[in-house]
């Protein structure tokens, strides 16, 4: 792309470099700023990346060019990512998109036209509608990955959950096991279980608890792809679903549920009627557990509704309040027995997953494409960040149906 006639991005580069620590700048028009050593380093490729920014301010139009190759970072992107407040500078907004402005007026009308939703965006987002077909939509948009795909990014153990690193989890694997083996304590399983686990995933947690307690199980999801998986492994004494909860719920001879990972996708809409359909489905003395990444504390103002994680990660997707589901439990005849965080584990597990990712790069960008394989990265990186800043957290909420 021409960048004959364009406005110059030097001051831009300038002030990066010299207010984002540790980060140098490179431009299409040659402009470079910043340490000879840096920790990372932000190459504006196109101008079309300047572009996005007038069709999607707020993040998403850099997302974009990020995610198309317009902008490629090398060396540490979770040190980019942790910069985010310096990034956001009043000043450096007062630079930017003026540049931009001039950018797209040099580029003319159909460069900004161009410079709209990437190829791998979900489309025709309502984040609070909620409905079945949505929903529905939105868990095969995210979980309909090559289960191939999802192996090289958990791990064998296939759990895409927080894992829990304690003393003698030495891998990823141990520390699922580990988390695995907590819940099932938490539940006191036994021979004579039936568990219900709502949002199964590939059926890793009623597998653990098959082969650990011999008990028998119920999974649910909405993704086809994750049924077929975990159908396909599946011993005797587990069955699994594919389904929305609010048509397959309740169900009837259950002796304990879980639910883990799940309850981000229900919504603040739909979270009283979750609870009680599960809340049905067991009798009274029954236990049930949900684990789910929650707002951590003083952190509504943080964690604004975010476009990048709506568009192309999680469409429908919703943290809440830790005191909201506890009351919604409530409300639907659980008594609260217990609340677990460890959220700093679920950091630990991120950064498996994205070694994991970084290590079979190749593989993932080929079986998915470097689109969606760039998406993964910032994800990843944006999520473990959230974790250690404290802007999220991870809860296991023990219950007793009342």
């Amino acid at each position: 792309m021409r960048s004959a006639g364009l406005p110059s991005t030097a001051s831009l580069v300038a002030y990066i470099a010299e207010h984002v620590r540790g980060v140098r700048v490179e431009t299409f028009d040659g402009n470079a700023a910043g340490p000879s050593d840096p920790i990372t380093t932000i190459i504006i490729n196109s101008p079309r990346a300047l572009v996005r920014m007038l069709r999607a301010p707020r993040g998403l139009g850099l997302a974009r060019a990020w995610i198309a190759g317009e902008i490629s970072i090398e060396g540490d992107l979770d040190h980019l990512v942790r910069q985010e407040r310096s990034l956001r500078d009043l000043h450096l907004l007062t630079l930017a998109f003026p540049l931009a402005m001039r950018t797209s007026m040099a580029l003319g009308y159909r460069e900004l036209l161009a410079a709209g939703p990437t190829a791998v965006e979900a489309r025709k987002i309502m984040p609070a509608r909620h409905d079945r077909k949505s929903d529905i939509a939105a868990a095969n948009f995210h979980y309909s990955r090559s289960p191939r795909f999802f192996e090289l990014l958990l791990g064998p153990s296939m759990v895409y959950s927080g894992a829990l690193f304690i003393e003698g989890a030495e891998t990823l694997e141990d520390a699922q096991d580990q988390k695995h083996l907590r819940i099932c304590r938490k539940l006191k399983l036994s021979q004579e279980s039936r568990v219900l686990d709502v949002g199964c995933g590939w059926g890793s947690f009623l597998e653990f608890a098959s082969r650990k307690y011999q008990c028998a199980g119920t999974g649910i999801t909405a993704s086809q792809v994750q049924h077929a998986r975990a159908t396909a492994n599946a011993n005797r004494s587990i069955t699994y679903i594919n389904g929305d909860y609010r048509d397959v719920l309740p169900l009837m001879g259950m002796t304990a549920a879980v639910s883990i990972g799940m309850y981000e996708h229900v919504g603040r809409r739909n979270s009283p009627n979750f609870f009680q359909k599960v809340r049905r489905s067991l009798p009274p003395g029954s236990l049930y557990l949900n684990q789910a990444i929650i707002r951590g504390d003083g952190a509504m103002r943080r964690l604004r509704r975010n476009a990048f994680m709506q568009r192309y990660v999680f469409p429908n997707g919703q943290l809440l309040a830790l005191a909201r589901q506890l009351r919604d439990m409530e409300h639907a005849g659980f008594t609260i027995l217990s609340v677990e965080r460890f959220g700093e584990s679920y950091a630990k597990t991120i950064r498996c997953w994205q070694a994991n990712l970084r290590d079979n790069w190749d593989e993932c960008a080929a079986l998915e494409g470097a689109e969606r394989a760039r998406v993964w990265d910032m994800y990843l990186a944006g999520a473990r960040a959230r974790f250690e800043d404290g802007t999220i957290d991870l809860a296991q909420v023990l219950a007793e149906a009342r």
